[in-house]
């Protein structure tokens, strides 16, 4: 099956209806009208909106969250004066009206390119705005999806914002988890495990390996870290990797 397929078949299998109206043919969709819908979303003009036709589905069928309590497309003043306008992609908000999540979408290939970069200027700079109308935050989130042997599974990012409450303080210590919270439950960092949800992929393509590559590269030598320890922490991962693998 192709992408489309795979995305219509698990949304109109499920049983709540996030996506009230799906045509990937005539690329045209409708949200519940349960959800809170700032601007009213009608086509799919590119990637983004399957990821959030997917999340929406995957958040009220299988991670408990009320349709009631999601919230799409809220837009914020940001810049001097206001002068300019941002949204967010996705917000779950508990009962009392807080953003449990703060969730910003992206394509597979955008995911890729330069995540530190959309956290800093999409994430953390609408956060504020946020809290200025008196709202907590819990979570930031950068979220895609992959698809792999026909299942759909999560790709994200998740940042407490509660102890992260800055770029900067996120930059010293960036500290992130890769699963969505169950039911405003704790986001934890989901294992490996063979033949289980997560598994070690044995197909990939060269794109995949050098967003990798510049992954590594920015994240060895952004900062200022010298090359010698910056080359014994990495002599020490591969040490570390090779008694892994022959232990277990």
């Amino acid at each position: 099956m192709n992408r489309d397929q795979i995305l219509n078949e698990y949304i109109l299998n499920s049983k709540i209806k996030a996506v009230s109206m799906l045509k990937f043919d005539q690329k045209k969709i409708n949200y519940s009208e349960k959800i809170i819908q700032h601007n009213k979303i009608e086509a799919i003009p590119g990637e983004e909106e399957r990821v959030r036709a997917y999340l929406l589905t995957r958040l009220s069928n299988e991670l408990g969250y009320n349709l009631e309590n999601l919230e799409i497309e809220k837009q914020f003043s940001i810049g001097r004066r206001g002068g300019s306008k941002a949204r967010i992609d996705v917000i779950v908000r508990d009962d009392l009206g807080n953003a449990f999540m703060f969730i910003e979408l992206k394509s597979p290939d955008e995911f890729k390119k330069d995540s530190e970069k959309i956290i800093e200027d999409q994430l953390y700079s609408l956060a504020p705005q946020e809290e200025v109308e008196g709202n907590k935050i819990k979570y930031l989130v950068l979220m895609t999806y992959e698809i792999n042997n026909d299942t759909i599974e999560d790709k994200c990012l998740v940042i407490d914002y509660e102890k992260y409450g800055s770029f900067k303080q996120w930059k010293e210590d960036p500290n992130i988890t890769d699963s969505l919270p169950a039911h405003y439950g704790k986001s934890e960092k989901e294992p490996y495990v063979k033949n289980g949800k997560k598994d070690l992929r044995k197909e990939y393509s060269s794109q995949e390996i050098d967003a990798l590559r510049r992954d590594l590269h920015n994240n060895l030598w952004s900062g200022g870290t010298g090359d010698n320890e910056i080359f014994n922490s990495f002599v020490n991962l591969l040490l570390a990797k090779i008694q892994d693998e022959s232990e277990k």
